[in-house]
């Protein structure tokens, strides 16, 4: 049988151990080392050197930092005024309160990187009070998913970063790329929101008279929370801190302003902080591993190869050739959680987008956008489990009360393929 035919196989056979559940990092694992057996195409003796390498990286680094600083962030009052900013904005239009809660998502992405913190720590605070004004649950909780997206694509995101090790793109140049696209997300979700609420069942028309004054004071109490962001960015470009050294500034940035001058976190909580934070790394680190190991392997193969050959035979517009990237990316956003799929699928990907005439940066956001898709969509969703979890709402309910959301985000991640000025404008 070829090295093709048994990669197909094996990569079926990967899917379904998914669905049924099991542990991704596991299916990782099983894949790989499937297919250096099979076909000889890696030394074992040099496997445990590979995952240790694959790990051993300055740029990594950032990944538990930035959790740990997000970790604090949600517990603290730095989130609550992001949100009350978002409000004041927002909340005079109508579904204003829809729409502050996606601008909550948008401004505390500033400081967590992730897209669960986001809709945990948003949907917590938003949700009962979208509850409260008339929206429908399911649909209030499908608002902290969606606006949750923007956890991974405006800087400091995690995913940026993982992109970052796996291509040797600056992850610096992500950051910046990633902020006019986050705020296009946020904005067409808003849009989204606004039919919902003027057409729709689901919402509620509420709004409350603009306040000039009430904004003013709203962004005095959030200035906090805009530190970060501006700590982390301009440490970067002004050439002080690498972005792993900006990791380590952002975790003293929010513990001196949560423990020593806002005060909303206690001593006695650094316990937990530590060990929630270390947790999610320690998910997070063996799926890393496997990846690059996956990815590695598929290389040696020359499968990467193949598909892009494959690809580029078809004689196709660049607009089609973005659209078929977009539907693989949807299909493998369902399947796979983003971190994982930008490790597995980047050495296919890229070089297509190369050959498309794609900036490595520009790429590197229009995928990941796109792959953020499927934290609102099952049967992975993410973002969905987690606003479940705060809502006590049915994850399917609020996956169909996402609907809006979804096709919002596929015109989004379209504008921004088709629009790299928007994106690199700082180079």
């Amino acid at each position: 049988m070829e090295h093709a035919n048994i990669t197909f196989l094996i990569v079926t056979l990967m899917v379904v151990h998914l669905v049924i559940g099991l542990p991704l990092f596991v299916v990782l694992a099983i894949g790989s080392l499937s297919l250096i057996l099979v076909t000889g195409a890696y030394s074992l003796s040099s496997l445990g050197t590979t995952l240790f390498a694959s790990l051993d990286s300055w740029a990594l680094l950032a990944m538990p930092l930035f959790i740990l600083a997000g970790e604090v962030i949600s517990r603290g009052r730095i989130a609550k005024d992001l949100i009350g900013l978002g409000e004041a904005l927002v909340g005079w239009i109508r579904g204003g309160l829809g729409m502050a809660t996606i601008f909550g998502c948008f401004f505390f992405a500033g400081t967590s990187g992730s897209s669960s913190a986001d809709t945990a720590t948003i949907g917590k605070i938003m949700i009962p009070a979208l509850k409260k004004k008339g929206y429908d649950p399911s649909y209030a909780a499908s608002l902290a998913a969606s606006g949750g997206i923007l956890g991974v694509i405006v800087p400091p995101s995690l995913i940026f970063i993982i992109y970052g090790v796996a291509t040797g793109t600056s992850v610096g140049d992500l950051f910046v790329a990633g902020i006019v696209p986050g705020f296009l997300v946020a904005l067409g979700l808003c849009i989204a929101n606004y039919f919902v609420c003027r057409f729709g069942v689901w919402g509620a028309s509420e709004r409350n008279a603009f306040s000039g004054n009430g904004a003013l004071r709203a962004l005095w109490q959030a200035r906090y929370g805009f530190g970060a962001p501006v700590v982390i960015l301009g440490g970067i470009y002004g050439g002080i801190f690498t972005p792993t050294e900006a990791a380590a500034v952002a975790v003293a940035y929010v513990f001196v302003i949560e423990l020593l001058v806002v005060r909303e976190v206690r001593f006695s909580e650094l316990a937990d902080i530590f060990t929630s934070a270390s947790r999610t790394t320690g998910i997070l680190a063996p799926i890393i591993a496997f990846s690059i190991l996956f990815a590695e392997v598929l290389a040696i193969l020359r499968v990467p190869e193949a598909i892009v050959q494959s690809f580029t035979s078809y004689d196709v517009s660049f607009i089609g050739s973005v659209a078929l990237i977009v539907v693989m990316l949807l299909v493998i956003g369902c399947l796979l959680e983003p971190i994982a799929a930008i490790l597995v699928v980047m050495p296919i990907l890229l070089p297509i987008g190369m050959q498309l005439g794609f900036d490595p940066v520009h790429f590197g956001v229009f995928v990941v956008t796109t792959l953020s898709v499927g934290f609102i969509t099952p049967p992975v969703g993410i973002n969905l489990f987690a606003a479940a979890a705060v809502s006590g709402e049915p994850f399917m309910r609020i996956a169909t009360r996402a609907l809006p959301a979804f096709l919002a985000l596929i015109m989004i991640c379209f504008v921004i393929a088709l629009s790299p000025s928007l994106i690199l404008w700082f180079q």
